[in-house]
């Protein structure tokens, strides 16, 4: 009976059933059923998060707490607002601005961590001339149509250093295009080096 519980298990993709069915000592038959259930959903999600965080490439961060002393932030925002993302949903885009070691790229990174921790978001961190090779090497392969069908499936694109580096003129065209994709279905943040208004 065993290797059948098992081999049901395996076949519906229950895998930490499949794996502990046997370690749960409960007597209750629905006590034992909804602690398999549980468990079972608890590794899915736990596997989401770690799948998540590893194809967003964020950066390290020290864990320190965010210093918002020097910062500033538009009519309507709070700080609260800013790292919950809440602009993500509302499909908002947003824009950090500022000198070298103002915290632009530091705060972005807490947003994403919070956007895949708290809200199970696909999230992926360019520097601006890393995605601009990216997009130049998928042209010249023939892949760049499934390059945008990744980028569209995202909920968060986050650009870092957009103005730091000049681009090629065919990256910085086939960056505008990502951008034009995005604009109206999914939120951009993009941390610039300087803003010119």
């Amino acid at each position: 009976m065993h290797e059948m519980i098992q081999e049901y298990a395996k076949r519906l993709k229950l895998s930490w059933i499949r794996e502990n069915f046997h370690t749960v000592n409960i007597e209750d038959p629905q006590q034992y059923l909804l602690t398999l259930f549980e468990k079972e959903v608890k590794q899915r999600e736990e596997r989401k998060i770690n799948l998540l965080f590893k194809t967003a490439t964020l950066p390290n961060v020290s864990g320190n707490p965010f210093d918002w002393t020097d910062i500033q932030l538009g009519q309507g925002l709070s700080q609260e607002s800013v790292l919950e993302g809440e602009f993500i949903e509302a499909k908002e885009n947003m824009i950090f601005y500022g000198g070298v070691g103002a915290g632009k790229t530091y705060l972005s990174t807490l947003i994403g961590i919070n956007a895949i921790q708290k809200y199970g978001k696909r999230v992926k961190f360019y520097t601006v001339a890393s995605l601009a090779n990216e997009l130049l090497e998928a042209n010249e392969k023939g892949t760049l149509t499934r390059l945008f069908n990744r980028i569209d499936k995202l909920d968060l694109l986050i650009l870092d250093e957009l103005g730091y580096i000049p681009l090629h003129k065919q990256g910085a065209e086939l960056l505008f295009q990502v951008i034009s994709m995005c604009y109206e279905k999914r939120s951009i943040r993009e941390c610039k080096k300087f803003c010119v208004i």
